[in-house]
């Protein structure tokens, strides 16, 4: 026998075994967990004093095999506006419009990512601020494949870019109507009130996802082996890059403002008229339709552009659809709110320096699954108040421990449809993104819970 035995490399599972495994766990949970509920308002919030134990509905064998369906069911929305973004972007992308001026970003700045990165990050990162951060930064993601291609850097840092600065924005905003001001008028405290801190606060948590990204980026230029997936290549090997696309036309810069009004549209529509999801879709079918009209395109070169784009994102589709089937069958055994009731059980027994970190991690882990922001607010924050009153913090404290659980769990939930289609549009798999987004969310979770521990110090309200 070989002395020189070859190891075998451990290679992670797919996205798609991983995402099985994790609706085969949940569903054995359904016979562990008792079904509850809590009644409603007539505010529409939840009566804190009113969980109930109720008549268990655990999933079933066929409950199971049909997740994966009803899951692309109850995600159809997202699920569209993926095939939507790659579509209009098909267009985009076939007029030059993207390639032409990523070039002349490239050398005005001279390829350096240290000066790309950070502007990006920074405009994305205010966007989360106000909402709507989270579906523009996937929206940009065929964009920033491009762009991190050109730059020699790879996957992680296509997803890094956008989702930890959208996403950074949206947990830390002083603002976020999904969180911040719905939380605050549901516990009964100005909305608005409290955000010099919170501003302070989203200055700090935006540098450290920049800084984050960079030391990655640097670690990758200096040992390209160092990257977690491989650096990007083109895939046309003779491809001369960017260089090749020249100098910006007319057609290409009213393409690149067309895209840019439409953006600055749908983030005013989200702040202003509660936007979502849908209307994405919507602002992007306009926009492919007009990038063609503007660059003289044929109906049916605009067509074929349209579905060669949409074709590029079946397969982020498919797991974002998958992975909802985790939330379709917690909602459906009716064990949601029984998992809200125990885990808030504790709180009460917490000394005062810690209550406020207890919150934060009761929150965190209601996250998994409740992944919308909003949804979860009017479930969890009338037991928050009260629990606040009891403890002895301030219901400010409260808000702001809501809003570091729901935005930080958001990196690694896989029941969360925007992280999921991020990182699968990017080209990672799940196991690829949290071998990278750990050690973040481990240093976010630190100064989150040093935060609410001097807060708490000080009685901020």
């Amino acid at each position: 026998m070989s002395e020189n035995k070859t190891k075998k490399k451990i290679v992670a599972p797919d996205t798609f075994v991983v995402i099985f495994f994790l609706i085969a766990f949940v569903c054995l949970l359904t016979y562990l967990i008792p079904a509850g509920k809590y009644s409603l308002l007539d505010n529409g919030s939840y009566d804190p004093n009113s969980f109930t134990i109720i008549e268990s509905n655990p999933a079933t064998l066929g409950d199971f095999v049909n997740a994966f369906m009803a899951g692309m069911t109850s995600s159809a929305s997202t699920i569209f506006v993926c095939l939507f973004i790659g579509g209009a972007f098909g267009i985009l992308q076939d007029t030059g419009a993207i390639h032409s001026t990523l070039a002349a970003v490239l050398k005005k700045t001279k390829g350096n990512y240290k000066l790309i990165i950070p502007a990006f990050m920074i405009v994305i990162s205010i966007l989360g601020a106000f909402g709507v951060g989270n579906n523009v930064a996937l929206a940009f993601v065929p964009i920033m494949i491009i762009l991190a291609t050109e730059m020699k850097l790879d996957a992680v840092v296509v997803a890094a870019v956008l989702y930890i600065s959208s996403n950074t924005g949206f947990t830390a905003s002083p603002m976020n109507p999904f969180t911040v001001l719905l939380s605050q008028e549901i516990v009964g405290i100005p909305q608005m009130s409290g955000w010099e801190v919170r501003a302070v606060i989203f200055v700090l948590y935006t540098v450290l996802g920049i800084l984050f990204t960079l030391r990655y980026c640097d670690k990758i230029v200096k040992n390209p082996s160092a990257s977690i997936t491989g650096i990007l290549k083109n895939k046309d090997e003779n491809s001369e890059g960017l260089e090749k696309y020249g100098n910006l036309t007319t057609t290409h810069i009213l393409s690149i403002i067309i895209m840019f009004i439409v953006f600055v549209v749908y983030a005013y529509g989200g702040i202003a008229l509660g936007w979502g999801i849908s209307q994405l879709g919507s602002c992007m079918i306009v926009m492919g339709v007009l990038v063609g009209i503007i660059a003289r395109m044929s109906p049916n070169a605009i067509s074929k552009s349209f579905a060669k784009g949409a074709k590029t994102m079946l397969t982020s589709a498919l797991v974002i659809g998958f992975a909802s089937g985790i939330a379709v069958i917690l909602k459906n055994a009716a064990i949601i709110h029984t998992i809200v009731y125990y885990l808030t059980l504790p709180l009460v027994n917490l000394p005062k320096f810690l209550s406020a970190a207890g919150m934060f991690f009761v929150n965190l882990l209601c996250n998994f699954p409740i992944s919308s922001g909003s949804g979860k607010a009017a479930v969890v924050m009338p037991i928050m108040a009260p629990a606040a009153d009891v403890l002895g913090i301030t219901r400010q404290i409260a808000v702001l421990a809501y809003s570091f659980g729901d935005g930080i769990c958001n990196f690694i939930s896989p029941t969360n449809g925007l992280m999921v289609g991020t990182v699968t549009m990017s080209g990672l798999g799940l196991g690829q993104w949290f071998k990278f987004i750990w050690k973040y969310v481990a240093i976010l979770i630190i100064i989150s819970v040093v935060i609410l521990a001097v807060l708490t110090g000080i009685g901020w309200a």
